[in-house]
């Protein structure tokens, strides 16, 4: 059986009431088995939308050449790189 995790969460009553409603409307017994639906029908396309970028062609094709052909830095561009090298910033190219 997989370990249960407790959570607390404090709510106004408003907030409170309107979850207990929405979990009866839904057909659910508890404000419990309310959110734990909530989380498991929405953290996953919540978490897709972080992970992954979709392109059209033509932004794929304008990021390409952009890498195939970089813009010459800018003057706020190398103030920047200056001011990380005088803070000691590394890039670790193992990672």
């Amino acid at each position: 059986m997989p370990k249960v995790i407790r959570y607390e969460i404090q709510w106004d009553e408003e907030t409170y009431a309107l979850a207990e409603r929405a979990a009866h409307a839904s057909g659910l017994t508890s404000i419990k088995a309310y959110i734990t639906q909530l989380v498991k029908q929405n953290a996953p396309e919540v978490l897709e939308a972080y992970s992954s970028i979709q392109l059209t062609n033509a932004q794929f094709d304008a990021f390409c050449e952009a890498c195939d052909n970089p813009p010459a830095p800018t003057a706020r561009l190398r103030k920047a790189a200056q001011e990380l090298d005088q803070e000691g910033f590394v890039l670790n190219a193992d990672r």
